[in-house]
């Protein structure tokens, strides 16, 4: 069984990603932190994931970091749908079919272990979630379709995880949980990854 996992990503344009980084650092130099953790979570999905990779992208998928993203690691290309994430997500498990699973790129420091289990758990038939420190979750595995899931969500809210778990109750699908992570928003979320992604040590060092 190929099981696909999706990058979701946007193109690293300075003042569009990791805008809440800002507060400690300027837009360009932001938008280098969102091209670290952006090749980071390839390299360490590409390393782990039984199944097939793609990079999942807004904003500009002709972006020039992002093509000599697919050159350098021979991972394909989609353009993300257009609506808020929810539709963004709903969408892509539409169009690629069941099972199949969605991670941001905002914690390549999730365990090896963590995304193999994922897809150990989809191959199963078991549906599961990486929830995040925040409140959100940075993993979203499927077998079945589930558009409730992505409805009338607050997305970028510490309310997401509680409502998905809620909606998913009532669906009756069971998620397996893997271990929360901080995927990195905040400051202090990238001073923590720092810890465990060394590339990203310049960014504080500096």
């Amino acid at each position: 069984m190929d099981i696909p996992l999706f990058l979701f990503a946007k193109a690293p344009i300075a003042g569009k990603v990791k805008t809440r980084l800002q507060s400690h650092c300027s837009a360009e130099r932001a938008s280098e932190i969102a091209k670290v953790l952006l090749e980071e979570s390839i390299i360490k999905a590409k390393q782990h994931w039984p199944g097939k990779v793609y990079l999942s992208v807004a904003l500009d998928i002709e972006h020039p970091f992002l093509k000599a993203m697919l050159v350098k690691y021979s991972i394909e290309l989609v353009l993300q749908h257009d609506g808020d994430l929810g539709s963004k997500m709903h969408q892509t498990f539409e169009s690629f079919g069941y099972p199949s699973a969605i991670m941001g790129c905002d914690a390549p420091h999730i365990l090896a272990s963590d995304l193999q289990s994922a897809y150990e758990f989809l191959a199963q038939g078991d549906s599961v979630l990486g929830p995040s420190d925040d409140g959100g979750y940075y993993l979203i595995g499927l077998n079945d379709s589930s558009e409730e899931l992505f409805i009338n969500q607050s997305w970028g809210t510490d309310s997401v995880l509680s409502a998905t778990l809620e909606v998913a109750k009532k669906q009756k699908i069971d998620f397996q949980m893997l271990q929360s992570l901080n995927d990195v928003d905040e400051w202090q979320d990238l001073v923590v990854a720092s810890e465990q992604i060394l590339s990203l040590k310049a960014f504080i060092n500096d």
